[in-house]
């Protein structure tokens, strides 16, 4: 038998033995675990692997520049006199005093003739209402380059004279047998206006208005007249 201090000792030593192999176990496992929360954590900052049938992204093209228009159609072009017109709601229409065959007021005050059609056909080329929209103003010869120059008409309707050689005339919308060509004469200046003019009376003579402004006004009278 053992003497009893060194068994003392002895069964202090193993027990100790016992307590430190469980403190060692106990480490490396700790140990172990931060290691696996270690990988755990970077694992999360790598990319993802994509599936085998997923398409590669894309790269984003950038926008493209606004390109210019090519448009030419004169359709585009801005008339400042028309802009006008439109803002004021009135087309202001110049007739001949001394042409009543062409345009002369009734006892109403309603005015009547192949030049009144005309002016009906302009106003509504340009998106006015022809009942309610024109103003008729009658000029005598010796007025009617003034009122045009001033601007007291946008469209004068009549022969061209001596009078309005310096402004623009348009057409001719009519030519009568009797009375030469007419036109349609606006001020210098306005070439978007005076295009668009051409264009309205050169569809007026296509869809048939021209004509049915002439068998109600001239036809009637008499009075021979062509489109040109």
């Amino acid at each position: 038998m053992f003497p009893t201090g060194c068994c003392a000792q002895r069964g202090c030593a193993i027990m100790d033995g016992g307590v430190g192999g469980r403190d060692e176990e106990m480490r490396i496992k700790a140990f172990t675990a931060v290691l696996a929360a270690v990988a755990a954590l970077s694992a999360c900052g790598q990319d993802v692997p994509s599936e085998p049938n997923a398409l590669p992204p894309q790269p984003r093209l950038a926008p493209a520049s606004p390109q210019a228009s090519a448009d030419t159609s004169v359709e585009l072009d801005t008339s400042p006199t028309i802009e006008q017109i439109k803002r004021r709601g009135r087309l202001l229409v110049g007739v001949r005093s001394d042409a009543p065959q062409f345009a002369q007021a009734d006892p109403s005050g309603d005015y009547r003739g192949f030049d009144v059609e005309i002016a009906r056909i302009i106003a509504r080329g340009i998106g006015l209402n022809p009942d309610t929209q024109i103003i008729y103003r009658r000029l005598p010869p010796t007025l009617i380059g003034q009122a045009v120059s001033t601007e007291s008409v946008n469209v004068l309707l009549g022969p061209e004279t001596s009078a309005t050689r310096e402004l623009v005339a348009v057409g001719p919308y009519a030519v009568a047998a009797d009375g030469g060509p007419r036109y349609a004469t606006i001020k210098p200046g306005d070439d978007a206006m005076r295009r668009q003019l051409q264009q309205i009376l050169d569809t007026a003579v296509a869809d048939g208005s021209w004509q049915r402004a002439y068998d109600t006004t001239l036809a009637p009278a008499g009075v021979q007249a062509r489109p040109k």
